[in-house]
């Protein structure tokens, strides 16, 4: 009977040997088989909708394993810098309820839940109706920079475009809410239209804006008695100079007997075709070096006051007698270097203001003449060089003073 007990107690320990042998070896085929990143049960994104909205509108989204409960589930838009979380407010296991949050953009929408993100296909977001409250001008040219004020305007600049005078879709430089800034780009018509703003699809009228065309024109001194000279101190005061070679720009003219002194400078420009009133944009007088100079050199330049202006005649005074615009610019002269040079430093400063104030007048024609007069002022007053401040060539010598101007039509 013992060994009957023995051999069955034998017998039962050799199965469960057999049977954990067995169990060990199902554990280890298990382990080699399993993927922790294949889920029954994925976390998904089927459909968004609506698949467009408004900033601030509630979507849904619908899909698989999201977490019912709502603060679990982080709802992602693609930003203007980066993501943009929006409020989840209700959420169960299939779909979940979000707000399209401020400063979203089209792009894609992720959910991540329980450290488990999954994307769905592109949202896009819409803005509401834009408007118009003021633009930066109402009148430009080509290449100037606007600045319109709104409100409704898209943060992404790309989503916003604008139309003037039927040049359609001007790229927007720089956006946000409530303003966006663009270039006039070159070949817009010109004329006067409303601008026209679109954001994403959807029109606002604005005020009217008028284009318009920049002229240059470039007029020389053409006769003898136009660029002149007028004694300003000393025995010659007063004596008229016509036909010189060259102007003494704060510098003693010593070619006389006696020296002629310091000079005021007269230049008369003929047949400027110019309407009356249009806007000068800017306006300079181009000298030719006749000789090197570095002393400083001051000069104040007005215009004549009158529509049409006359030629000078050698009658003592002549220039001193002329009533002088109210505008008027200072112009403290750089070294010249070299004779013959035409650049930037023989170039006056701006005096679109005297040329605005002229062109102003009720007896201003376009084709008139108009003149120009320079008087030493600041340090040319006392000079005593007669070499070291400016030498201009003049219509007599070798090449005339031009008259440049940009006006607005």
């Amino acid at each position: 009977m013992k060994n009957i007990i023995m051999t069955i107690t034998k017998s039962t320990m050799c199965i469960g040997l057999v049977v954990c042998v067995l169990l060990w070896s199902c554990d280890d085929n298990d382990d080699a088989s399993f993927d922790p990143s294949i889920r029954v049960n994925p976390l998904t994104i089927t459909n968004i909708e609506p698949s467009s909205a408004l900033v601030g509108s509630t979507i849904t989204i619908r899909g698989t394993n999201f977490s019912t409960t709502p603060k679990d589930n982080v709802v992602a838009f693609t930003g203007l810098n980066g993501v943009v979380n929006g409020v989840v407010t209700v959420s169960s296991s299939n779909s979940i309820t979000t707000t399209v949050p401020s400063r979203a953009i089209t792009g894609v929408v992720t959910v991540t839940t329980n450290r488990e993100e999954t994307s769905g296909a592109d949202f896009t977001v819409t803005y509401p109706a834009p408007t118009i409250t003021s633009v930066s001008e109402t009148s430009a040219v080509e290449g100037a920079v606007i600045v319109v004020m709104g409100t409704n305007f898209s943060p992404l600049a790309s989503e916003n475009k604008v139309k003037i005078n039927g040049s359609e879709n001007i790229s927007v430089s720089t956006a946000t809410t409530t303003s966006i800034t663009f270039t006039i780009p070159s070949g817009t018509p010109v004329g006067t239209a409303p601008i026209i703003v679109s954001v994403q699809g959807v029109e606002v009228i604005g005020p009217d804006f008028t284009l318009l065309e920049a002229v240059t024109v470039t007029v020389p001194i053409n006769e003898s008695s136009d660029d002149v000279e007028e004694a300003l101190i000393g025995d010659e005061v007063g004596e008229m100079s016509l036909g010189s070679g060259d102007l003494e720009i704060g510098e003693i003219d010593g070619a006389g007997t006696p020296d002629f002194g310091l000079p005021n400078i007269g230049l008369r420009f003929n047949e400027i075709a110019i309407p009356n009133g249009a806007v000068i944009s800017s306006a300079s007088i181009q000298f030719t070096a006749d000789n090197d100079g570095s002393d400083p050199v001051e000069m104040t330049i007005f215009g004549e006051n009158i529509g049409n202006a006359p030629t000078y005649t050698d009658t003592n005074g002549n220039l001193s007698a002329r009533t002088l615009t109210m505008a008027n610019a200072v112009w403290n002269i750089p070294e010249w270097v070299t004779e013959g040079d035409k650049s930037e430093a023989q170039k006056t400063v701006d005096i679109s203001s005297i040329i605005q104030e002229i062109v102003n007048r009720s007896d201003w024609t376009s084709g008139n003449s108009l003149n120009i007069i320079m008087k030493p002022s600041g340090a040319s007053l006392n000079v005593t060089s007669t070499s070291a401040g400016r030498e201009a060539e003049t219509f007599d010598g070798d090449a005339a003073p031009e008259l440049i101007i940009t006006f607005l039509k």
